[in-house]
């Protein structure tokens, strides 16, 4: 559980509510989320927060939105939000300047009103700004002087300016003290831009845990691109940048805009091992408790995952590495996840079935992540009954066959219509399995499988999805350049919910 950030999210008087409206008892939350009576009610009572896991198991046991958990409405409803003077939040920033927010309670909204005092100080200390969107000002009291991309612009009382904030900005007061009234207008969001209710739940449940640190190896323009959206949308407090700062500062200064974000991790590109350097001290930095997750740049995979494994200075786990995609299918009321699409050739190398138990865990893992209480596992092929002409149906029924956790299902081998419709699997005599036509994580058995199933949902089914690579002591970021600004944006949101889940669970 954490402390409160914002004094303006009252979620456990959110689900005292929800919980009154659908007469459910409050023994049927404390048996869902396996907490004590004096946990469940300081969460009701406002003095904690729960974890983001507990918060995304309620929301889909109470079938309500992340949104409504934590501000009490949902995201399409139409929301009027009054402030008064009392309950603006103040925020200081340096000495010179004082925000006053005047719409604190609106949840997730594209315009930001403020009110700020500007006191005079040295030009020196005077903070540049850059993001996304546009920004309009008018001078209430005193004398400023705002400076966008090198030109000056001096404005008296009563005078406005409308300008693209994606440009280098500052202002400052040229008298002792003066007041502006500001709206910073952000564009559309990706919570707005996302299609799916659960893909809305996945970027407030990140969004919810606070801002976070991110080791990015070797950056390049796409995965740049990814991290500043990531910070815009208040998701990133610091960044390391590890590689060589003087060849990234040459080659994508245009890109790196948010100065006071990152903090470069230089290694000189000169040395004969540098990539294996980089992801040396990434992987450091994990180890520090300096960073959160990893993010890839520009540095092949294998290199990096050479790094991340090495069990005299890594954080390996044991475990095979693996990828798990997490689907909002348009079907379905659900995530759906998928492994393994990208990283392991196949399910069982040499016909290991421990090889591939770890596949399946890391997948539970990340179910357990998205506050899935019970997880139902179907092992894919290309028919349900086991036959030595299709050798990966006989390990999956005897991978089907091992010991798994209580809360757990797996079952295999399934075709992909019997794991997830229902009818099908009545047809098929499967009426009474609970895997079959409810199935919550797909596990292929090769990778052209999972390849090709990717590929068909998220371009042809135009379907969002989120990506993390599990099995290490920290989720890694691995995004292409193919990957829509969405794809990048929400694989950086589940992998925040992970590295959350991960320390929570120490």
């Amino acid at each position: 559980m954490q402390r409160f950030t914002n004094k303006f999210i009252n979620t456990g008087a959110n689900i005292k509510s929800i919980l009154k409206e659908k007469k459910v008892d409050v023994d049927d939350i404390l048996s869902l989320l396996k907490i004590n009576e004096k946990e469940l009610g300081m969460i009701l009572d406002g003095e904690v927060q729960p974890s983001v896991s507990q918060l995304l198991q309620i929301s889909s046991f109470l079938n309500v939105s992340v949104s409504r958990l934590l501000y009490g409405i949902d995201e399409d409803e139409k929301k009027v939000v009054k402030t008064t003077p009392e309950e603006r939040v103040v925020i200081r920033r340096k000495e010179y300047l004082v925000y006053e927010n005047l719409a604190p309670k609106f949840s997730n909204k594209a315009v930001e009103p403020f009110l700020v005092d500007i006191y005079k100080t040295k030009p020196l200390e005077i903070d540049e700004s850059v993001h996304n969107g546009e920004e309009f000002i008018y001078l209430i009291e005193g004398k400023i002087k705002l400076t966008i991309e090198g030109k000056e612009y001096t404005l008296n009382v009563g005078d406005t300016i409308y300008f693209d904030s994606s440009q280098r900005h500052k202002i400052e007061s040229l008298t002792d003290k003066s007041r502006i009234f500001a709206t910073i207008y952000y564009g559309d969001t990706m919570l707005f831009k996302t299609k799916g209710k659960k893909m809305k739940d996945l970027i407030n449940a990140a969004k919810a845990i606070g801002k976070q640190n991110i080791a990015l190896i070797n950056p390049d323009d796409s995965s740049i691109e990814a991290l500043n959206k990531a910070i815009i949308e208040g998701l990133i407090d610091k960044a390391f940048l590890v590689g060589d700062k003087n060849n990234l500062q040459d080659k994508y200064a245009k890109l790196l805009t948010f100065s006071n974000h990152y903090d470069f991790e230089h290694i000189d590109s000169s040395l004969s091992n540098y990539y294996q350097i980089y992801a040396k001290r990434a992987v450091e930095l994990i180890k520090e408790n300096k960073a959160d997750y990893l993010m890839k740049g520009n540095i092949n995979t294998a290199i990096m995952l050479k790094e991340v494994l090495n069990k005299e200075y890594g954080i390996p786990t044991g475990r095979r590495i693996s990828l798990v995609s997490i689907f909002e299918l348009f079907d379905r009321e659900k995530f759906i996840l998928l492994t393994d699409p990208a990283i392991n050739p196949e399910l069982f190398p040499e016909g290991d079935l421990n090889l591939a138990k770890d596949i399946v865990n890391n997948a539970i893992d990340v179910a357990f992540a998205l506050g899935m209480r019970k997880v139902n596992v179907a092992l894919l092929d290309a028919n349900e009954i086991p036959t030595e002409k299709i050798p990966s149906t006989i390990l999956e029924k005897k991978l089907s066959e091992l010991e798994w956790p209580a809360n757990v299902d797996v079952y295999g081998p399934l075709s992909y219509d019997l794991a997830l419709y229902e009818e099908a699997a009545i047809k098929k005599g499967l009426k009474d399995n609970s895997v079959a036509g409810n199935a919550d994580v797909l596990v292929v058995p090769h990778i052209e499988a999972g390849n090709f199933l990717y590929k068909s949902w998220a371009m042809t089914m135009g379907a969002d999805v989120a990506n993390i690579v599990v099995g290490a002591k920290a989720p890694i970021v691995i995004t292409s350049r193919s990957d829509s600004d969405m794809v990048k944006f929400l694989t950086i949101c589940a992998n925040a919910i992970y590295a959350n889940y991960l320390k929570t669970r120490e």
